[in-house]
């Protein structure tokens, strides 16, 4: 059973809400960031931090009570004949060894899809917001991203859904959004809140227009070119590359 259902069979068995556990582990500002562990959350176990604030929450509570022994795996620890001391330890240097190194960036992959999240790709201020879950991580070369990207720190990768901006990006494609870059500056591919989901299109400012109008233009030449107020739209980062599986 993946380890977001062995969670979610606790929790309720312990007799709470998902609002009500989220709180208790202090998350009562960031809902949804616990609410993804349950969700979408594909790795084999959760952090063992985690875990840790789980324990006084879940132990003995339910029927029948629960274990902890049952806590614990969710992390991958399972006290053996040397003790759940160095279990632990093993669970923590396998986590440590997952991490990047600093010549690596890890770019998170988000579900933008029209039931996953607000406006916001990503969080202003390294706040949870109404945030999209992340539903993988990439791990690339730091030193071959700074040759496109000056400041690698704002990456995500988005999935292409739909067929609007065909044939140039096609349904599954893959692109690499710079987060920072917010400001319509030139004319370009971006990501955006068009009010019912984040989609990528491209954009190109209407000269002379005052207030500032933009176009918004699907590749895809059955679908109609809006304008609008450039206030009016909400612009979560540019487009600066894409991978296509073959």
């Amino acid at each position: 059973m993946p380890v977001r259902e062995r969670l979610k069979s606790l929790r309720s068995r312990a007799g709470y809400t998902v609002r009500e556990f989220a709180q208790a582990l202090g998350y009562e500002e960031r809902y949804s960031t616990y609410a993804s562990y349950e969700g979408k959350y594909k790795k084999p176990f959760l952090p063992v931090d985690l875990v840790k604030g789980m324990l006084p929450l879940l132990i003995d509570r339910g029927d029948p009570p629960i274990t902890p022994s049952e806590v614990w795996n969710l992390a991958g620890v399972a006290p053996g004949s040397e003790g759940i001391a160095d279990s632990i330890q093993r669970a923590e240097r396998a986590e440590r060894a997952k991490k990047p190194n600093h010549g690596e960036v890890v770019i998170n992959e988000f579900d933008v899809s029209p039931q996953a999240g607000g406006g916001a790709l990503v969080p202003e201020n390294g706040g949870d917001g109404d945030m999209h879950v992340s539903l993988a991580t990439w791990t690339l070369p730091k030193a071959f991203l700074e040759n496109y990207v000056p400041d690698s720190s704002g990456l995500a990768v988005v999935r292409v859904i739909g067929n609007s901006m065909e044939p140039d990006f096609m349904p599954g494609d893959r692109v690499l959004v710079d987060t920072h870059h917010k400001i319509l500056s030139h004319d370009g591919m971006y990501v955006l809140w068009n009010g019912h989901g984040v989609v990528i299109k491209q954009l190109q400012l209407v000269a002379m227009s005052e207030p500032p109008r933009v176009r918004i233009i699907s590749v895809n030449k059955t679908y109609d070119t809006d304008t609008v107020l450039l206030s009016d739209i909400e612009i979560n980062g540019r487009v600066v590359g894409k991978w296509t599986w073959k």
